[in-house]
């Protein structure tokens, strides 16, 4: 399930920047324990991120991405150290309210007013997403920065590929073991470049109506799922 997941996830992130790490968390949502879902979700994505940079690069902006990374690593190392001390029931909790929140929140046209916000921007995104997997602030933001398609889904790989290394460094120096799950992390990242190439000749030939329809079902339904888990 985790692998056929992160194939999809990264089919969606090529073609529409973003989707797959909902659906990578949906999938690990379902099958791991609530300790290992935000550490193990970290390794699946990089498949999906790396392999934008790789098949993307030229379009990459690090004019966005450099300052994203720098508060990126300041917030990773907080976030991962209060991650280890949270209860699973919080963390159950707080990953379902945040993805319920980000898939039925109407869309927000908010702007920074900063002249540099990406440093701002990266620490914030990092902090949430090392916590509780699900940062979402560069989504929203990055969609008011004037890039072209591809210049967004380059950027985004850029920035989010280096936050995953800082998430995963840091969960493991604050005792999260990743060796049991080596074979699936592989594999998923394996198929996760498969499905970079897939996406990248879908990019202008898709719709995306049908995709958020059934998008938005799988992940409130997971959602409703991981509150239930952490109440009762």
């Amino acid at each position: 399930m985790i692998v056929v997941g992160s194939f999809i996830a990264a089919v969606c992130n090529a073609a529409f920047a973003n989707g797959g790490a909902m659906i990578v968390l949906a999938i690990t949502s379902a099958v791991l324990p609530v300790s290992a879902i935000v550490p193990i979700h970290s390794t699946l994505l990089m498949g999906s991120t790396a392999s934008r940079v790789v098949v993307f690069r030229e379009h990459i902006r690090w004019h966005i991405a450099g300052p994203f990374l720098i508060g990126s690593v300041i917030a990773v190392a907080i976030a991962s150290r209060l991650y280890v001390e949270l209860p699973e029931r919080v963390i159950a909790i707080a990953i379902g309210a945040l993805m319920l929140i980000a898939i039925w929140l109407p869309a927000v046209s908010w702007r920074p007013r900063i002249a540099h916000p990406w440093g701002v921007v990266g620490f914030v995104h990092s902090f949430l997403s090392t916590l509780f997997a699900y940062g979402a602030l560069l989504h929203a933001v990055i969609l008011h920065a004037g890039l072209r398609r591809r210049e967004v889904v380059a950027t985004m790989g850029a920035a989010l590929t280096g936050m995953g290394i800082f998430k995963i460094t840091g969960y493991a120096v604050n005792g999260f073991d990743y060796r049991p799950y080596l074979v699936v992390i592989l594999l998923s990242v394996l198929s996760a470049f498969v499905g970079t190439w897939v996406g990248k000749f879908l990019i202008d030939r898709i719709s995306e109506r049908t995709f958020r329809i059934a998008f938005r079902l799988l992940v409130t339904v997971t959602a409703l799922r991981l509150v239930y888990i952490g109440i009762f």
